[in-house]
């Protein structure tokens, strides 16, 4: 049942199932890191967790429970450090902090909600074991909030490149990621998140 609904929710190609055999044949590394991640659904989508499929080469994150397709988030940029790395299930340490005006003592939390439109568009997502995962808007849509994130980007590289160049026996670089996500994909994404939602990426570098 569970890879029925898997097979269901991948989205057909575009290019027809006879052009899709061809460029499989064509790659077979593009095959294999396929295989990895239905391998990694398939365990996951056995549970009730709702959890997060990162697809880099299709530019998307996809929300899925039960291996069915939730919803789809595009991904507008992306760059990554150590992506050879980024194999296995990641959890989420903890989902992104909201700012929001301090209450005053007459205040009612419960007439005050959170809503979607109190979700960061910046913010960083930390995942076990080892991941960082930037996100931040377009440079049009936030220039200083872009910014913000390219400097926080920058620092993690450094701090990355310092680690491997101070124990390179011990692999100690990790593996970061920073998505330029719309204002309106990053809250969703931010909404979405839950402490421990496991997180699966599909790579672009197969190894």
């Amino acid at each position: 049942m569970v890879l029925a609904a898997l097979t269901w929710a991948t989205p057909p190609s575009t290019s027809g199932p006879a052009s899709q055999t061809g460029n499989q044949a064509r790659d077979p590394e593009g095959l294999r890191e396929a295989n990895r991640v239905l391998e990694e659904e398939i365990r996951l989508a056995a549970h009730p967790q709702i959890y997060l499929l990162l697809n880099l080469p299709d530019r998307s994150i996809v929300i899925k429970g039960r291996g069915i397709e939730l919803r789809r988030l595009p991904i507008s940029a992306w760059q990554a450090i150590e992506e050879r790395a980024m194999v296995g299930v990641f959890r989420l340490r903890a989902r992104p902090q909201v700012a929001r005006p301090k209450a005053t003592p007459l205040d009612d939390p419960a007439q005050d909600p959170i809503e979607l439109k109190d979700m960061p568009v910046a913010y960083e997502l930390l995942f076990d074991p080892t991941l960082a995962v930037t996100v931040a808007p377009p440079f049009q849509d936030r220039p200083w909030l872009w910014a913000m994130g390219l400097m926080r980007d920058s620092w993690t590289k450094t701090v990355s490149w310092i680690r491997s160049t101070a124990a390179p026996d011990e692999n100690a670089s990790s593996p970061c990621l920073r998505l330029t996500l719309s204002v309106e994909a990053a809250q969703s994404l931010a909404w979405s998140v839950t402490d421990g939602m496991p997180l699966v990426i599909r790579r672009t570098t197969p190894q």
